[in-house]
């Protein structure tokens, strides 16, 4: 029999094939600053509390995660049927796009905002219709209402707060794409526990309004992979359709149950990180050379007139940041989260060290 040879290239799909690999720099030496996450360790007496669980890791874990809904439920005020749980935040957003999307359909997003929104359109076959914020930071509520009268939108994506930017995004603007837009409306409230504003409370007006929440900010879990959606449960039930079996893990499935019994723990810590993310954006406002952008996050964006110069130069120093490239109507822009008080410290001396270096090139 002759060998046929295969070019596995030829038979990729083309919205694969074009796709640029999400990567990001591991590079454990350094201070990591540019995820976003929460720098503190967990709560004393949790971790200890998980080691004596006993989670039988030979058995499928519960498909419908039934104890942590019932849980996230406490915590949110929502029925548990109104809740689906997710391998993080990102299967979560495919799983919406693969509900609602898919070939012939659209997203409207808002740029700049969470790259992986588009991805995961992309990969669904969703066409993408951006709407840039005004000025970079504001959301365009005609722009976005006007591009969601076309047949073809069937989901809007608002990130509240504003991956990457910080922006808290006007309550009333964003329920009026809500009522107005009559279309699947999905609020990413991934750093709300540091924003305290949420439209949970709206949930029960609104069966188009979809919530989507993590554990990996605030809650300190970005290591295990473990998000959550809100809705109606006549919508969460539609979205629960294409959820794969055993989505999520027994061992994050009772992390997250164990976290939520933390919550006072997790609450001083998130308002030690506000405290931090203040003086990290006292200390770069001072600078001359550098625009600050304000925030309602644990993160920072900033402008200095050499971002990639200013990049380079951190890294030299330990110090991990996030370079955004080059945002809309922003240009090229870097974007810093809050760490341990005294990586922050050492921050600060770096930036003012490497203020005065380019400045005296």
């Amino acid at each position: 029999m002759e060998k046929v040879l295969c070019n596995p290239e030829s038979l990729v799909r083309p919205e694969v094939l074009h796709l640029v690999p999400y990567e990001t720099k591991h590079l454990p030496e350094c201070i990591k600053l540019d995820a976003n996450e929460n720098p503190f360790p967990w709560p004393a007496g949790m971790q200890e509390s998980l080691y004596k669980e006993k989670l039988a890791f030979n058995r499928y874990p519960d498909g419908m995660g039934g104890d942590l809904r019932n849980a996230i439920g406490t915590y949110t005020k929502v029925s548990p049927e109104g809740i689906l749980i997710g391998n993080g935040s990102d299967e979560l957003i495919q799983l919406i796009l693969l509900t609602f999307g898919g070939s012939g359909k659209s997203l409207i997003i808002h740029p700049p905002t969470f790259g992986m929104y588009q991805i995961y359109a992309r990969l669904t076959d969703t066409t993408v219709v951006p709407v840039p914020l005004l000025n970079g930071l504001d959301l365009d509520t005609e722009k976005m209402l006007e591009a969601a009268k076309s047949p073809e939108a069937h989901v809007i994506i608002i990130c509240n707060p504003n991956n990457p930017t910080g922006s808290l995004f006007p309550r009333e603007d964003i329920l009026r794409l809500v009522r107005e837009s009559g279309k699947i409306v999905v609020v990413d409230e991934a750093y709300a526990e540091f924003a305290e504003e949420t439209l949970i409370p709206e949930l029960e007006s609104y069966p188009n309004l979809v919530i989507l929440r993590t554990f990996s900010k605030s809650f300190g879990m970005a290591g295990l992979r473990l998000g959550y959606l809100l809705g109606q449960p006549e919508t969460i039930d539609l979205i629960n359709k294409v959820r794969p079996p055993f989505n999520v893990n027994s061992f994050s499935q009772r992390v997250g149950i164990l976290a939520l019994g933390y919550l006072g723990e997790y609450q001083a810590q998130i308002q030690q990180i506000k405290v931090e993310t203040r003086k990290l954006h006292e200390g770069l406002t001072q600078l001359p050379d550098v625009v600050v952008y304000p925030t309602r996050t644990n993160f920072i964006l900033f402008k200095p007139e050499d971002p990639d110069g200013w990049a380079d130069e951190l890294l030299k120093r330990g110090f991990l940041v996030r370079n955004m490239g080059v945002l809309p109507v922003l240009g090229r822009c870097l974007r810093i989260s809050a760490g341990l008080p005294e990586e922050n410290e050492g921050f600060l001396r770096a930036i003012r060290e490497i203020s005065k270096g380019f400045r005296n090139t």
